[in-house]
């Protein structure tokens, strides 16, 4: 009765950190969007669309971002729409189709539907993460609504704010530590497959579970492991055999290195008072993610053998080897490496260490400074009324 009453709170907690999401896109969308729920695409004012698409979607300044190629790919799942011509970097894009499938699956492809459904998709996985969340949490005695720090995750908030990825797949890292733990080995092979078709760096979860696998000289659950990459594989596949290459998008440069020279790159903002803040924040992002690869470096060895620690110390792998596209913007490296700043909240959080809750909150910080101007202008249309 204990673990179902747990179970039940943690699903509590869900539904509230859904329903407070939930609850920000709707007046965000209301006050500043015209009601238009395409706005949370973000999609450039330049940016080509197919002219079905581009009548009713609602056209954010300058170049936009990458929820409006996944986007595109919700409106064609088969490739049979040609809607590839309208993406920067067909390939590279079109390998994250994860949420953009279950969209359409959701929608039962009906075009009119879309749109709503791939939001409603993103929502269902800000519920899924804060409720493993919380299951984890509650595992090592906390109450559930810690949970609710999945909403915290820098993935999460970029995702939220502009429909992105990072999410749904820190989301499915929360899962699958979850059920390593509890030893339910057929859902963690299906996270890991459902990983690595959310983005590349999903694949991460199969590699891991491979090299614990391998280090016990389990050749056969090494193999069995192995085969939950094997839906991204296919899909590359099929699109390699279907699109062209495109350009391509460096994400990764000399190890340790790029790291380290981003703490003395100082960006330029247009307001010359608020650039001091907003470097400063820029800085404590840059030197809130060092603080939590040394902590992953203490904290690792600590921890017994297994999938999980694997997995985190890839992505702090994965964090020294971030070229400059990615590590000029706390925005863009925070969300790339959100399992491993996820995984520093939920230990942090377990172990009582209270000051190790700062290097991801610092990262988190300067992701959700996307949500300040958006909060501004909302409080000023209330107080006009």
């Amino acid at each position: 009765m204990g673990a179902l009453m747990g179970r039940r709170d943690c699903a509590l907690v869900a539904l509230l950190a859904m329903a407070l999401v939930l609850a920000w896109s709707a007046v965000r969308v209301d006050f500043l969007n015209g009601g238009n729920w395409t706005a949370l695409f973000c999609t450039g004012e330049t940016v080509r669309l197919p002219p079905e698409l581009d009548r009713a979607t609602y056209r954010a300044p300058l170049g936009g971002y990458d929820g409006q190629y996944y986007r595109l790919l919700a409106h064609d799942p088969l490739l049979t729409k040609n809607y590839a011509q309208y993406v920067d970097a067909p390939q590279f894009r079109f390998r994250r189709c994860l949420v953009p499938m279950l969209a359409w699956v959701l929608a039962l492809g009906q075009q009119r539907w879309i749109d709503s459904a791939y939001i409603v998709v993103e929502m269902l996985f800000i519920a899924l993460g804060a409720y493993w969340c919380a299951r984890l949490l509650v595992r090592r005695g906390r109450s559930p609504f810690w949970g609710l720090l999945f909403v915290a995750a820098a993935g999460t908030l970029a995702s939220l704010d502009r429909m992105l990825l990072d999410g749904p797949l820190t989301a499915l890292f929360a899962g699958f530590w979850l059920y390593c733990e509890e030893e339910r080995w057929t859902r963690v092979w299906l996270l890991a497959a459902l990983a690595g078709l959310t983005r590349e760096t999903g694949l991460l979860l199969p590699a891991a579970l491979v090299a614990g696998r391998l280090y016990r000289r389990d050749w056969r659950g090494a193999t069995t492991f192995a085969s939950s990459a094997i839906p991204s594989l296919a899909w590359y596949g099929f699109l390699a055999a279907r699109l062209p290459a495109g350009r391509t998008l460096a994400e990764v440069g000399l190890p340790v290195w790029n790291l380290l020279q981003r703490l003395l790159i100082f960006r330029t903002y247009a307001d010359p008072i608020g650039q001091t803040v907003l470097r400063t924040l820029d800085f404590l992002a840059v030197a809130g993610l060092m603080v939590c690869l040394i902590l992953a470096a203490l904290w690792l060895p600590k921890r017994p053998f297994g999938p999980v620690p694997v997995c985190v110390a890839l992505y702090a792998g994965l964090a020294l080897l971030l070229g400059p596209p990615v590590m000029i913007d706390p925005f863009a490296f925070g969300r790339v490496i959100s399992p491993l700043l996820l995984w520093i909240m939920i230990e942090a959080v377990g172990s009582k260490k209270w000051a190790a809750l700062a290097p991801p909150l610092l990262v988190s910080l300067n992701v959700s400074l996307v949500f300040v101007r958006p909060a501004i202008t909302i409080v000023q249309a209330l107080l006009r009324r």
